[in-house]
C-alpha cells in the first residue's frame, strides 16, 4: 500500500478467475479496500504480473499440491510480508491447523458469508487471528499435546508478548523490531515461554493461543 493512503490492498489468488474476480468486485465496493484478482496455476505461479505491493493475500491452500510450509515460503517470495488469509472449498481442519502453524492469519470456508469475510479482513488488519467457527471447533476439540499445557500465569510479560505475537503469525524479526530486541533474544523468550507452558512449535503456540482466548 502506498504511503499516505488509508486503503488496504488485497490480492485474491485462485485457479478459478471468475471466483477471484467476483470476490474482488465485492471487496472493491467497501470503503478503504482495494482488491485485485490474480489467476494462478496449480503450481502457484501467476498467469500475469501483479501490480502490488499488497497488504493481504487471500488464497485457497487446498488448490495446490504443496505443503503449507512450502506454500508460505513461495507466497513470501511473491508478496513479501503480506498477511495471509486461507479460504478453502474442502472441510479440512488439519489443513487449517497447518496453515495457521506456518503463518496464515485467518482460515475460512468458501461458503462463508461476505460479512464474515469482511470481519476476517478487519481482524487480520488489526493483528488478530480469525477462524471460521467450524475450523475453530475442530481444532479446539483435538488435543494439541500429550500432556496438558501449563497455565499462562507463570509467564513473564515479555514471554507472553512474544508468544502472542508468534501466534498471530509475526516473525521473530518483526517482534524484535517492536520490542527493540535482537531476533536471538526474542527466540530466548519464546523458548522460555513454551518450556513453561509445556508446548513446542508454532502450531502448538497457535492452538494454545486459541484455547486461551489470546487471538
Amino acid at each position: 500500500m502506498q504511503s499516505g493512503t488509508t486503503c488496504l490492498d488485497i490480492a485474491i489468488l485462485d485457479q478459478n478467475p471468475l471466483l477471484a474476480s467476483g470476490i474482488s468486485a465485492l471487496l472493491e465496493r467497501q470503503e478503504g479496500l482495494r482488491a485485485t484478482a490474480l489467476a494462478v496455476t496449480s503450481d502457484l505461479d501467476m498467469r500475469e504480473a501483479a501490480s502490488g505491493p499488497f497488504d493481504l493475500v487471500i488464497v485457497d491452500p487446498s488448490e495446490f499440491a504443496m505443503t503449507p510450509q512450502a506454500m508460505v515460503g513461495q507466497l513470501r517470495h511473491m508478496f513479501g510480508e503480506a498477511r495471509l488469509i486461507g479460504y478453502s472449498s474442502t472441510d479440512n481442519p488439519g489443513l487449517a491447523r497447518a496453515c495457521l502453524a506456518h503463518g496464515f492469519r485467518a482460515f475460512l470456508s468458501k461458503t462463508i458469508s461476505f460479512d464474515a469475510l469482511r470481519t476476517a479482513i478487519t481482524a487480520v488488519k488489526s493483528g488478530a487471528i480469525y477462524l471460521d467457527p467450524r475450523y475453530a471447533s475442530a481444532i479446539l476439540a483435538t488435543p494439541a499435546v500429550n500432556h496438558p499445557p501449563a497455565p499462562a500465569r507463570s509467564l513473564t510479560e515479555r514471554e507472553t508478548y512474544v508468544l502472542k505475537s508468534v501466534a498471530r503469525g509475526k516473525s521473530l524479526k518483526e517482534i524484535g523490531y517492536e520490542l527493540a530486541l535482537s531476533s536471538k533474544t526474542v527466540e530466548t523468550y519464546k523458548a522460555r515461554g513454551t518450556s513453561k507452558l509445556n508446548i513446542s512449535g508454532r502450531r502448538q503456540i497457535v492452538e494454545y493461543a486459541i484455547r486461551s482466548g489470546w487471538v
